[in-house]
C-alpha cells in the first residue's frame, strides 16, 4: 500500500534530507513511519532531527513499545 511506498522512498532519501521532512511532520506520524523503517535507517533520520523533535518522537514510540513503569 502506500505506506509500504512511502517507508521505501524515506528509507531510500539521504537521511539528511529525509530528518529536514521528518521535522515538519506531526511528531505521530513520523514515529509511524520511522517505526516502520529499517532500525539503520531510522537511527540516521533520528540523528539528523533537532532534539526537541526527536525527544517528541522517541516518546510516542516508546509509548508504543513499551509500558510506562509505576511509581
Amino acid at each position: 500500500g502506500g505506506l509500504v511506498r512511502l517507508t521505501d522512498f524515506y528509507e531510500k532519501m539521504k537521511s539528511k534530507d529525509a530528518a529536514a521532512l521528518f521535522e515538519e511532520m506531526a511528531p505521530e506520524f513520523a514515529a509511524g513511519l520511522l517505526g516502520r523503517m529499517r532500525s539503520t535507517a531510522a537511527a540516521s533520520v533520528m540523528a539528523g532531527l533537532s532534539p526537541k523533535a526527536a525527544y517528541t518522537i522517541s516518546v510516542i514510540l516508546a509509548g508504543r513499545n513499551a509500558t510506562v513503569p509505576k511509581e
